[in-house]
């Protein structure tokens, strides 16, 4: 019986090793500081203290004296403490991987939370209560309600399970077999654990199935993003091909040239918004991340400014803005923006107004770029949209897709054009 209480203790401590490797991994290069990496991070953190947790329970076989008492009571209760964490974590992982959003992550993060936190609220009262667990002389035993400790698991491998499932389409056959061992590794080991006391190989199974998937799905899945990254990279000047269009400088110097002689102090603002425009576009090269929704309005109002000054009063603009406290990919509006000017409002002989307007809902925060122009079909009459719009609505809706799994929307009818962002909650 010695051999095998030492078999365990080699094979935690073993276990323990193996998980400082990935935390290694996520640590270098500053990895943990995306979310996805964070999550994985803080289920193999909480998988050491798992283990940490396991060895007293074959150090002390017995615990006659109070000190091993304590020590067991504490050393179990972190065991069943950290596996609340460990499950919730790669919940949280999974949810992030699979990119769930709304009223889905609101259910599941609801789910998990409320799966653990019973876990781990019986893993604090049972040292007075004995209901998972109670020590006694003989050591570590199992309550009355140890069953629970183990109900809550499979609950909460049920919920990957039929992650994985729903969202399949948005993964690779390598993804789901990976996905699945994860799932079904640890859930093998614990049945067999549970029916044959006195084997450690629950601890074994998480840390295997936590390595397969760091190997097997994270590697692959950061390879993936600094390809997108680079695609990223190589589109910004795309980007910038289609915001800056020669004859909008053109025209907006020639007007601020004409101010210069009947407004100067108009002139200083405009030379003011104009340089600020300028600075907002070339600044866009240097982004690799979502900006605040306030740096970009404040560059679309910079833009519209310089508008007015060229057509006064057939421009009129509306700000609606109920809410800024979101993140967005840079130079999203504006291209929007500008095509409710040039083929919306200017072809309109009274002109028109272009509103545009932030709210927010429980799912998302939502921007509109409305005019009541001509419409996009009836623009094509007046002049063809060309290439640089189909380019710069496409670049938004990608942008959008990839950078902040947000959605863009345009309805256009003989009443005007609607263009419609949707960005989900975090």
């Amino acid at each position: 019986m010695d051999d095998l209480r030492y078999a365990n203790i080699a094979l935690d401590l073993f276990c323990i090793v193996l998980s400082i490797l990935p935390i290694v991994y996520l640590i270098s290069n500053h990895r943990y500081r995306q979310r996805l990496n964070l999550f994985f991070l803080g289920a193999c953190i909480s998988n050491i203290f798992m283990i940490a947790g396991d060895l007293p329970d074959w150090i002390f076989p017995t615990a006659a004296a109070a000190s091993e008492k304590m020590i067991l009571s504490i050393a179990t209760t972190l065991y069943y403490a950290a596996s609340a964490f460990v499950l919730y974590f790669f919940i949280q992982y999974i949810m992030e991987y699979l990119m769930v959003t709304g009223r889905a992550k609101k259910f599941c993060s609801s789910y998990a939370l409320a799966l653990c936190s019973v876990q781990a609220v019986f893993a604090v009262i049972s040292p007075f209560t004995g209901f998972i667990f109670r020590i006694t002389d003989d050591g570590y035993q199992r309550g009355p309600l140890f069953l629970i400790s183990q109900f809550i698991p499979l609950l909460c491998y049920l919920l990957f399970m039929a992650l994985i499932i729903i969202y399949r389409k948005k993964l690779r056959v390598r993804e789901v077999v990976f996905f699945l061992i994860y799932i079904f590794i640890p859930l093998g080991c614990g049945a067999m654990q549970m029916a044959m006391r006195g084997i450690a190989i629950v601890n074994a199974g998480v840390t295997v199935a936590t390595l397969v998937t760091l190997m097997n799905v994270q590697f692959e899945h950061e390879v993936t993003m600094k390809e997108q990254e680079k695609e990223l990279a190589e589109r910004r000047i795309d980007i910038m091909l289609s915001q800056i269009q020669p004859h909008f400088l053109y025209n907006s110097l020639g007007a601020i040239y004409h101010l210069c002689e009947s407004d100067p102090e108009t002139a200083r603002t405009a030379i003011k918004r104009f340089s600020e425009f300028l600075r907002g576009n070339m600044e866009s090269l240097k982004n690799r991340a979502p900006i605040a929704f306030s740096s970009e309005l404040n560059h679309v109002t910079n833009y519209l400014y310089l508008e007015q000054q060229r057509f006064g009063d057939k421009l009129q603009v509306i700000y609606q803005i109920k809410t800024e406290d979101f993140l967005l990919p840079p130079l999203t509006l504006q291209p929007l923006v500008e095509n409710a000017v040039q083929h919306g409002i200017l072809n309109r002989r009274s002109g028109g107004t272009v509103i545009i307007r932030t709210e927010e809902t429980d799912e998302y925060a939502v921007v509109t770029i409305a005019d009541n122009g001509v419409g996009m079909e009836k623009a094509k009459e007046y002049a063809p949209l060309g290439e640089h719009t189909h380019i710069g609505i496409e670049n938004v809706r990608s942008r959008l897709r990839e950078m902040v799994n947000g959605t863009l929307e345009i309805e256009s009818s003989g009443q005007g054009t609607t263009a419609t962002i949707r960005i989900p909650w975090e």
